[in-house]
């Protein structure tokens, strides 16, 4: 990956519920580290706007029209160009674990607690990152 260290984390979001991407875009927008460059609604737009936009980052909830976010996943990776991405997930952990090996994400957060899990989980994924926050919570940002 040829990210700069001080650019803004290039960042797809892709979710299938309108409300969830716009609030993940308003609470992203707070932080300076992301720049959300892309916004999908189903697994074929995803593979679509990572084709196009070539982001740092994805985030893609599992349950997609069209496409889930595992078969998703594993087409992004495959297609030559390989972001990061998180998988988000309603469903219990073990169950959304014993399919990521599958779709070969690079972390699956449950979807309860995104905001609280989103930051250390990109830490982790981008270690070289100056001024990530260590904590910052969505309802810090949303007041």
């Amino acid at each position: 990956m040829s990210m700069k260290h001080n650019s803004p984390i290039r960042t797809v979001l892709v979710d299938g519920s309108p409300e969830c991407l716009v609030r993940l875009e308003k609470w992203l927008g707070t932080l300076s580290n992301f720049s959300v460059v892309g916004k999908a609604s189903s697994g074929v737009d995803a593979l679509e706007q990572c084709r196009m936009l070539r982001p740092d980052l994805v985030l893609m909830d599992v349950a997609l029209p069209c496409m889930n976010g595992y078969e998703a996943t594993a087409r992004i990776k495959e297609d030559g160009h390989c972001p990061m991405i998180i998988l988000m997930s309603l469903f219990h952990m073990d169950e959304a674990y014993a399919v990521d090996s599958y779709s070969k994400a690079d972390v699956v957060l449950n979807k309860d607690v995104v905001y609280e899990e989103l930051i250390p989980a990109v830490t982790r994924l981008f270690p070289g990152r100056a001024g990530i926050p260590e904590e910052r919570s969505f309802e810090d940002n949303m007041v």
